[in-house]
């Protein structure tokens, strides 16, 4: 169960703000140069793990395991392999679930 505070912050987290750009127009930038079909695949694997990040980056500061500079290193890791082709944006997003992981374990 999340409290609803959770709830807000997490949808600031999906959504962004006026000031910040969310996890959702961050995938719209991330997949922007990729045909459709890897769009559909790549965009799959990035929606859980805004789900699992999100989801602990909303909890409270005092017990949550991601915060706001790794949502930023890991926005700059994701957009830097989306320019080297799939196959980096893939390994990407394999190494940042797995590091994911080993927080949240």
């Amino acid at each position: 169960m999340y409290s609803r505070e959770e709830e807000d912050w997490f949808k600031k987290f999906q959504e962004g703000t006026f000031l910040v750009k969310g996890w959702k127009g961050r995938m719209k930038e991330t997949l922007k140069p990729f045909s459709s079909p890897e769009k559909e695949s790549l965009g799959k694997q990035l929606e859980m793990l805004g789900e699992k990040i999100g989801r602990e980056w909303s909890r409270s500061n005092s017990v949550r395991r991601i915060d706001t500079p790794m949502l930023q290193k890991w926005g700059d890791a994701l957009l830097s392999a989306k320019d080297r082709g799939a196959g980096s944006l893939i390994r990407e997003i394999e190494n940042l679930n797995s590091e994911v992981d080993r927080l949240l374990s």
